[in-house]
């Protein structure tokens, strides 16, 4: 493999950089604050560290495919989606999105 290949973006969108500010909500009792980092049509990468604090390491296999709930109250917006990574030593998370409550508000969130 050569290096130019390692740097090649495999998403199908291209991120944006932002910094929104979110309320997110995931099973019953876990919610919290925090902020999307970079958004696509497709997924996202949130930052909420007061959020993940409580979980071990050993438990993050059993948060990954669940579903979180992400407000942007600012956009009046909630997103939908599924957790696929999540790193605990940098507080954040990716998110595959599923589905939003306004998707042109959505789409204009991620306009590049």
């Amino acid at each position: 493999m050569e290096l130019g290949d390692m740097n090649r973006e495999r998403r199908r969108y291209v991120r944006k950089k932002v910094k929104v500010t979110a309320l997110l909500k995931m099973g019953v009792h876990l919610n919290g604050r925090g902020y999307a980092k970079d958004v696509c049509m497709n997924g996202m990468c949130l930052v909420a560290p007061g959020m993940f604090q409580f979980i071990k390491p050993a438990q993050v296999s059993d948060f990954l495919g669940a579903h979180v709930k992400v407000m942007f109250p600012a956009q009046s917006l909630t997103v939908s989606c599924t957790l696929v990574r999540l790193d605990l030593s940098r507080g954040e998370c990716g998110l595959l999105v599923t589905g939003s409550s306004n998707d042109e508000t959505w789409e204009g969130l991620c306009r590049v």
